[in-house]
C-alpha cells in the first residue's frame, strides 16, 4: 500500500509527457498522408466533391465527415473564411499539396476531424487490447503508440478524409459489441454507416460472435435492427445521390490482376509485411479469445473479397476494420511466448 502511495506522484508527473505522446504520435500518420499520398487529386473523389455531394457515387455515399465540415464551415464568420482563403491562396505549400485556397476552412476543419479521429482511435484501441489482454498499463500504451507510428505503412494510394474517422468507429463499435452496452453501440453504429458502408460487416460480426442467441430474442431483434439500420443508411443516401456521376460501384478486378506484375519493390514489401501480420495473428487462433476469432472470420475474408473486386487489393486502408482484431490477435500470440496470458471471452 505505501509503494502504491509513493509511486502515485510519480504517474501523476508522467501524466503529461503520455498524453503527449499520443498527441504527437497521431499527428504523424495525419501529417504524412498530407504530404503522400495526400487527402484530394483523385478526379472521382476530388476533396471539395466530397464535402459538397459532387464526388462519384462510392464516394459520395460516405458522408458523416462531410456533414460535420459543412455544418460547421457555416458557423465561420465570413471575415474569418476570407482570411483563410488570402493565407492560403499566398502559401506556396498549399499550391503544391493541390488544396483549393477557395475551401481553406474545410481543409482545416477536415484536418481537426481526421486528427481527432487519429487520437480518438488510439485511446479506444488501447481500451479494446485491454479487455483482451493481461498486460500492464505501460505496455498497453506502448503496444497503441507502436501503431500510430505504424500506420503510414497502410497509406497507398490516397487518403480519404473517412478513413481514420472509420478506424476510430469501427473499433468503438467493436469493444461495445463485446461489451454489449447497446445505449452506445447504436448512436455510434449509426454515424459508422454514414461514415461508410463497409459498417454493414458490424450485424455479421454480431451474428457470427453470438450465434444461436442472435436468432433468439431479444438477440433477433438487435440483429435485425443492425441490419435495417446499415441498409436504411445506405439506401437513404444512395437515393439522395441518385444523380451524381459514376456507378454505385467501382470494378477493379482487371486491375487487381495485372497488379502483383507492375507493384513497386516497397509495395511487395507492405504486403508481406501485412500477410505476415495475419499470419501471426491466426498462428494462435484456436487459443484466442472467442470474439477476436470469430470477428475476425466475420470481417476480414469480406473485406478481402471487397478490396479484390472493387477496390485494390494492395491499399491496405480497405482493411481497416479489421485491423483491431488483427493486431490484437497478433498480440496475443507474441504475449504467449512471453507469458502474457489473455481474458476468458467466452460470450
Amino acid at each position: 500500500m505505501n509503494d502504491q502511495v509513493k509511486n502515485k506522484p510519480l504517474k501523476l508527473c508522467l501524466l503529461p509527457a503520455l498524453y503527449l505522446a499520443y498527441l504527437i504520435v497521431a499527428a504523424i500518420p495525419l501529417s504524412v498522408s498530407i504530404f503522400r499520398p495526400g487527402i484530394t487529386g483523385y478526379e472521382r473523389a476530388v476533396f471539395e466533391d466530397m464535402i459538397y455531394g459532387k464526388a462519384h457515387k462510392p464516394f459520395v455515399k460516405r458522408q458523416l465527415v462531410p456533414l460535420i465540415v459543412r455544418g460547421t464551415t457555416h458557423l465561420i464568420p465570413g471575415p474569418t473564411k476570407t482570411f483563410l482563403q488570402k493565407k492560403f491562396s499566398q502559401s506556396k505549400l498549399i499550391n503544391q499539396l493541390g488544396w483549393t485556397p477557395e475551401y481553406a476552412s474545410e481543409f482545416l476543419l477536415a484536418l481537426l476531424i481526421m486528427y481527432g479521429s487519429l487520437i480518438g482511435f488510439l485511446v479506444v484501441l488501447r481500451l479494446f487490447i485491454l479487455y483482451f489482454l493481461n498486460i500492464s498499463s505501460t505496455l498497453s500504451h506502448i503496444a497503441v503508440l507502436a501503431v500510430g507510428l505504424g500506420l503510414p505503412c497502410t497509406f497507398v494510394y490516397k487518403v480519404y478524409i473517412y478513413d481514420f474517422t472509420q478506424l476510430l468507429l469501427f473499433t468503438a463499435c467493436l469493444l461495445l459489441l463485446y461489451q454489449q452496452r447497446w445505449h452506445l453501440f447504436y448512436p455510434i453504429y449509426i454515424l459508422a454507416c454514414l461514415n461508410k458502408e463497409t459498417s454493414i460487416l458490424l450485424p455479421v460480426v454480431f451474428l457470427s460472435c453470438f450465434t444461436t442467441n442472435a436468432l433468439k430474442r431479444p438477440g433477433l431483434w438487435h440483429l435485425l435492427s443492425q441490419i435495417i439500420i446499415g441498409l436504411g443508411i445506405y439506401s437513404l443516401i444512395g437515393y439522395i445521390f441518385r444523380d451524381n456521376p459514376g456507378g454505385a460501384i467501382e470494378w477493379h478486378l482487371r486491375h487487381n490482376i495485372a497488379r502483383p506484375f507492375i507493384i513497386s519493390g516497397f509495395g511487395k514489401l507492405r504486403l508481406i509485411i501485412f500477410i505476415l501480420f495475419i499470419l501471426l495473428s491466426l498462428s494462435k487462433l484456436h487459443q484466442a479469445p472467442v470474439f477476436l476469432k470469430r470477428s475476425l472470420i466475420a470481417t476480414l475474408p469480406p473485406l478481402m473479397c471487397l478490396a479484390f473486386l472493387f477496390g485494390h487489393f494492395d491499399e491496405l486502408r480497405d482493411y481497416y476494420e479489421a485491423l483491431p482484431l488483427i493486431y490484437t490477435l497478433t498480440l496475443v500470440a507474441i504475449g504467449q511466448k512471453f507469458g502474457i496470458g489473455f481474458r476468458s471471452t467466452l460470450i
